[in-house]
């Protein structure tokens, strides 16, 4: 944490981010679940690279299903940075999001089976949208009026986190309606949108990441 934020209080958000944590890790782990092994009768080589071949629809969503969640962790982890404290309304939101990122396993199993159907496209960015609101919500319920973040934190740091965490559910509310136009280009931006998130932001000297 910047030095200027002054020391963690005694009573700190530690189980709060160590629970946190440990839904992330089995949100992420189960995603591998949505790829099927295949079943080749005889040993068929040329059949089991068929079948290889045939997943990668599952190949896709699943990276970028661990893409977002990735996200999702490290904005979750570098928002506890900024957070002091928690009371109960806080560990509630908060368990609200992580109900959200447990969900996320199933709309990418459907859109890996699925990603020629709109419905699934739909349903995977719906997700998502709901996910960033969800963390969104925890994040302005933290920093209203400095309620529970360290008092050296500036407003203007708060707002670059709220925006870049709404930028992200704008993307894919985006991909949502682009999909009505084009299935293909709308793949593709789920695909593109994680990357966004690589780009370094003026939040992160405030952060020890």
């Amino acid at each position: 944490m910047n030095a200027s934020l002054g020391s963690k209080p005694a009573v700190t958000t530690a189980r709060v981010e160590a629970f946190s944590d440990g839904v992330f890790a089995i949100a992420i782990t189960l995603l591998i679940f949505g790829i099927k092994t295949p079943v080749v009768a005889s040993h068929d080589a040329g059949e089991l690279k068929h079948q290889l071949w045939a997943l990668w629809p599952g190949y896709l969503s699943f990276g970028a299903s661990f893409a977002i969640i990735s996200v999702f962790w490290i904005g979750h982890h570098q928002m506890f940075q900024l957070i002091s404290r928690s009371n109960r309304t806080l560990l509630w939101l908060n368990n609200a999001f992580l109900m959200c990122v447990a969900f996320i396993p199933f709309p990418t199993s459907v859109l890996g089976l699925y990603g020629d159907q709109r419905v699934a496209i739909i349903l995977y960015c719906a997700t998502i949208v709901v996910t960033g609101v969800a963390l969104y919500l925890v994040w302005a319920y933290a920093a209203a009026g400095k309620r529970l973040v360290y008092p050296g934190i500036s407003l203007r740091v708060v707002r670059i986190a709220s925006g870049r965490i709404l930028v992200g559910a704008l993307f894919y509310g985006f991909a949502i309606a682009l999909s009505f136009v084009s299935l293909t280009a709308s793949r593709i931006l789920l695909l593109m949108i994680p990357f966004f998130y690589l780009l370094p932001s003026s939040i992160d000297p405030h952060i020890e990441t």
